[in-house]
Formats: structure tokens, C-alpha cells, sequence
């Protein structure tokens, strides 16, 4: 079992997306290019969102939310 990863806004934006792929649907949605940009591998989501003029919080709420998601999908487990 793996250990979920603490997002933060001093969490690296390329750290999220690589544990967390399916996290580009926030950036995404909030018209921050993460996927091509080249500040997503060492700027942090505050950097991020500041230079996005979008509020931390809130992205930092989606983003958990996502990985939430995920690891909650990830813990069913089908019956044999």
C-alpha cells in the first residue's frame, strides 16, 4: 500500500502530476497550462496559482479532493 502524498502550497506542482496524472484537470480548469509549462517542475502550487491569479486554497481544496478521489477508487478492491 502506498502513502498518499501531503499537497500543500509549497508542494511542487510536477510532484502532484506525477504521482497524481489525473490532478491536470484542476490545473486545467483554472486555466493554469501545467502541462506545458515549464515552471510546473520546480514552482510550487502557491507560485502557480499566484501567477494564475487563482486563490491557493481553493486549488489546494480541488487538488485533494482529486487525490481523494483516486486513492478511495484505488481501495476498492474487487472480488475474487
Amino acid at each position: 500500500m502506498t502513502r498518499s502524498m501531503e499537497i500543500t502550497k509549497d508542494t511542487i506542482i510536477a510532484d502532484v502530476l506525477r504521482e497524481y496524472p489525473e490532478c491536470i484537470e484542476v490545473f486545467d480548469r483554472h486555466n493554469m497550462p501545467c502541462r506545458t509549462c515549464a515552471g510546473a517542475t520546480s514552482g510550487t502550487i502557491a507560485e502557480g496559482a499566484m501567477m494564475h491569479d487563482v486563490d491557493v486554497e481553493l486549488i489546494l481544496e480541488e487538488l485533494r479532493a482529486c487525490c481523494a478521489r483516486r486513492e478511495a477508487n484505488s481501495a476498492v478492491q474487487p472480488e475474487a
